[in-house]
């Protein structure tokens, strides 16, 4: 079965987001504000475009509360 949703590592989300990984990894791990990568073998691989879109998204209703 082949993957039909790429997924975003941590390089492409440096980029999307302008913070370092240790800046993300914060935000998963410690502060609870960004989803957690998906795993494989113990291993992070990334999120998937619907994780970053949703917490883009949420970001934006906590602008406007």
């Amino acid at each position: 079965m082949t993957n039909l949703h790429p997924l975003i590592n941590y390089k492409q989300m440096e980029i999307l987001t302008g913070r370092d990984r240790k800046t993300i990894w914060r935000w998963h791990a410690k502060e609870k504000s960004f989803p957690k990568p998906l795993t494989r073998n113990g291993v992070a691989i990334g999120w998937t475009v619907k994780q970053y879109n949703e917490w883009l998204a949420s970001l934006e209703g906590a602008n406007h509360e």
